[in-house]
């Protein structure tokens, strides 16, 4: 069995008194006014005794570790990865706030938290592949680009198409898939907060019927979904908030899976409610 904690959209904040960008400007300002009194990183904390009780030696993360892409903010995301049992092996995949600005991109800030030895990366910067086990296959998807003001999108490019697509031809189709990418696919926002090209990303994964899981973060809500001839969509949620904060733990054994969501209550992580997957 594989047990995975699925987490996402972190949002570790640092409040910069002279951003050096205009967007940075605005991202402080909406912090200041609401997003600073929406999330908390103290219950985070709590995580690392509760997953080592609970089993678990694999953490996915589906992106947005930071709020503005700032140095520190990424500091204190390392911090949070470091407290954990160094047998833990972390998957981790940016978020739109990851890549905030152009110069967060160019310092690679996110880059340098995968530096640590227990955390899976890859050559491939934008298609990260790791096995699981004898029947299970991770593969990680940055679509993160630098965007202008106001905006808030990913991209699967043509490239990164291509390169799937090879690796997806290369897996034994006994293998299961999971995908992870930090945008859904399916999602009813602004333009300027989807991904582009999802339709492209979508007629590739109908046409790998191996690919079962598709985890991602963007939209703060836990949801389940599942579509004709797709894999199960899966959002655990925006693990920081005040309120409504959840993650998920999932125990994958070949055909089946099991889903336990946990929420926050009373400033403590619960196990809210139990679904059962099958692939077969």
């Amino acid at each position: 069995m594989i047990t995975i904690a699925h987490l996402s959209d972190l949002h570790f904040s640092n409040i910069s008194i002279f951003p050096l960008s205009l967007k940075r400007f605005i991202g402080t300002t909406n912090l200041l006014i609401t997003r600073k009194r929406s999330y908390i990183d103290t219950h985070l904390f709590k995580l690392p005794d509760l997953l080592k009780s609970l089993n678990v030696n694999n953490i996915f993360i589906t992106g947005d570790l930071s709020s503005t892409s700032l140095k520190k903010e990424f500091e204190k995301a390392k911090k949070f990865i470091d407290s954990f049992d160094e047998n833990m092996k972390f998957f981790i995949i940016p978020g739109n706030h990851d890549t905030y600005t152009r110069q967060a991109n160019k310092q690679s800030y996110f880059q340098n938290i995968l530096k640590s030895n227990n955390i899976i990366d890859s050559k491939q910067k934008k298609i990260h592949l790791f096995d699981l086990s004898k029947k299970w296959v991770y593969i990680g998807l940055d679509t993160t680009l630098v965007t202008p003001l106001f905006s808030a999108t990913g991209l699967f490019s043509t490239e990164m198409e291509k390169d799937l697509i090879d690796i997806l031809e290369k897996i034994p189709k006994d293998k299961n898939i999971i995908i992870s990418n930090h945008f859904p696919l399916f999602h009813k926002a602004p333009k300027r907060k989807l991904l582009k090209r999802r339709d492209d990303l979508l007629k590739v994964i109908k046409k790998y019927p191996n690919i079962k899981l598709y985890l991602h973060g963007h939209t703060h809500k836990p949801s389940i979904t599942k579509e004709e001839n797709l894999p199960y969509m899966i959002c655990s949620g925006c693990s920081s908030h005040k309120k409504n904060a959840s993650f998920s733990i999932l125990k994958i054994e070949d055909d089946k899976c099991n889903i336990y969501c946990y929420i926050l209550q009373d400033n403590n992580w619960q196990k809210d409610k139990v679904e059962e997957l099958n692939f077969s």
